[in-house]
């Protein structure tokens, strides 16, 4: 059996990548500060990649590491206890994962990285990370595969306390709520459903014959965030009304995400046309944003409500 270590795989992501690891034949272990939601089959360490001795005792012998593991947020981030809290996971955790794989020997390591187009600690604090990725690779010879992470959406995103634009416009269209936006809406999202994205990013990082170049996963989905909203409230049925805010501090309404240069990871894989279909993926996650229970949405909307 092929041994895998996902780092924050309890999360959103992660548990969809985990699926797609054992799928491929994997005896997973999941390395987070709680376990994943529902029983999955993997084994479970407890610790934070901030503690570099649980990172390195987690990577031995393990044949390839998916560094998921990362603080969120944009204008959340933008208080200093907070902006400080995220360098230590974002950077110090990152560069603990490629110490730790280097000396371990883990033969191949995946880091997910976000294009630096707002000036905002999580952006930045990844740009870092996916440096240090690149300077591992040429100076420690570790064989790292980084991938642009982009919107990705799905079942068991978190609706706070980090505001995320389809789980809460889904929740406020379910309650008949208005859907807010931030700026005039014009600004584009790439997204990507959840299962797409682990298996892209599944496949990719354990192909042989690619390098550590920084790539997009291919296969998003271009729409305005005004469209996102519409999108939302004709599968929902929803009479919710749309109201726009101004921008919040660490956005950019005039964002524009120009695609990286080269092939995707979706090209090399052969998957340009194997993906989910925006509708049926985001049906899929509006029934699992239903189900949750009433008092979830209640704290929710209750979180978002306060000045």
């Amino acid at each position: 059996m092929k041994n895998a270590l996902v780092i924050g795989g309890s999360g959103f992501l992660g548990i969809s990548l985990c699926e797609h690891l054992q799928a491929k034949g994997y005896d997973v272990t999941v390395f987070d500060l709680k376990p994943p939601p529902h029983d999955s089959g993997n084994s479970f360490f407890y610790g934070t990649i901030e503690d570099y001795n649980a990172v390195e005792f987690a990577c031995r012998d393990q044949e390839v590491v998916f560094n998921l593991a990362g603080m969120l947020g944009t204008s959340e981030l933008l208080e200093m206890n907070a902006m400080l809290d995220a360098v230590k996971i974002n950077i110090l955790g990152a560069t603990n994962v490629f110490k730790a794989c280097t000396e371990a020997g883990v033969r191949r390591v995946f880091y997910p990285t976000k294009p630096n187009c707002c000036l905002n600690t999580y952006s930045i604090t990844k740009k870092a990370g996916e440096e240090f990725a690149v300077a591992f690779n040429r100076f420690k010879n570790l064989d790292v595969r980084i991938l642009r992470w982009l919107n990705a959406y799905g079942p068991y995103q978190k609706l706070f306390p980090v505001r995320k634009a389809v789980p809460v416009m889904i929740l406020q269209a379910l309650y008949d709520l208005d859907i807010e936006i931030w700026g005039k809406g014009e600004q584009p999202v790439d997204l990507i459903y959840t299962e797409d994205l682990a298996e892209i990013t599944a496949h990719y990082t354990l192909l042989d014959n690619v390098d550590s170049t920084v790539r997009d996963t291919g296969n998003t989905v271009r729409m305005s965030v005004n469209r996102l909203a519409q999108l939302i409230k004709y599968l929902t049925n929803s009479n919710s009304g749309i109201t726009h805010k101004p921008m919040r501090d660490g956005e950019n309404e005039e964002i524009h995400i120009e695609p990286l240069p080269g092939e995707n990871a979706a090209d090399i894989l052969g998957f340009k046309n194997r993906m989910t279909d925006i509708e049926t993926g985001m049906l899929e996650t509006i029934e699992y944003y239903k189900n949750l229970p009433n008092d979830y949405h209640s704290q929710t909307i209750k979180f978002y409500s306060q000045p």
